[in-house]
């Protein structure tokens, strides 16, 4: 297997599964880049499933499925109202279970929703990164693949940011891109999303400026993705 095969295999693998084929692993005992992107991607999937919470079922829920299983367990007299009974039951649980985990995803209402979210998610300090700025070029394709849209960058290197690290993490129940600037001696935190998250139009360009609890927040959109960054 050849570097380009290999990347070929990381994008295009399960992500909820660690299995690695012997191919993919031979060349990973063999190549240090390869190897560094591939621990870049398994990176970004831990700090991802770190990010999102378990979700509780809601209240009466679970006795409501209970309820329905004993009801198709309990016998009928007739083989076409038992048949019947269970399908309807099963129905019912596989509704409930898509209610639950299959809801429409999240949107921003409007900026300043936004703009709240994160200065909260910067002022907790998790400065925690899945790869360095020296890695960035990896990570893009590994934020990419995650976040299903081409993650780009930011321009700031001309207004004296350099780019730390990042990870992926969830804004408001919305993933996205989580990078680290620094500019002096103070970090900035730059969120990066897809615009398909925001419930209204924003005209490419536009921006929306902002000061929550200290901290100044500047968001816009640029090449159909929405960054906002908080220093």
């Amino acid at each position: 297997m050849i570097c380009k095969d290999f990347q070929h295999w990381l994008l295009a693998r399960d992500e909820f599964t660690d299995k690695i084929t012997p191919a993919a692993q031979e060349h990973l005992e063999s190549c240090e880049n390869c190897k560094a992107l591939y621990n870049i991607d398994l990176g970004l999937e831990k700090s991802i499933q770190a990010a999102f919470f378990q979700e509780e079922l809601p209240k009466g829920l679970f006795d409501q499925i209970e309820l329905t299983l004993d009801h198709a367990k309990t016998p009928i007299l007739y083989a076409k109202q038992k048949i019947a009974g269970i399908v309807a039951g099963f129905a019912l649980i596989i509704a409930m279970v898509f209610m639950v985990f299959f809801n429409p995803p999240f949107r921003y209402q409007n900026l300043q929703q936004l703009s709240e979210k994160a200065v909260a998610s910067h002022l907790k300090g998790n400065t925690a990164m899945s790869f360095t700025g020296d890695q960035i070029e990896q990570a893009l394709s590994m934020l990419s693949k995650e976040l299903k849209f081409n993650v780009i960058l930011p321009d700031l290197t001309d207004k004296g940011y350099v780019l730390l690290g990042g990870r992926l993490c969830v804004l408001g129940e919305c993933r996205t891109a989580y990078l680290f600037y620094q500019n002096q001696d103070k970090v900035s935190s730059v969120f990066i999303l897809d615009y398909d998250h925001l419930d209204f139009e924003m005209a490419d360009g536009s921006r929306f400026e902002n000061d929550i609890k200290g901290c100044h927040t500047d968001i816009w959109k640029e090449k159909g993705q929405v960054y906002a960054m908080v220093y």
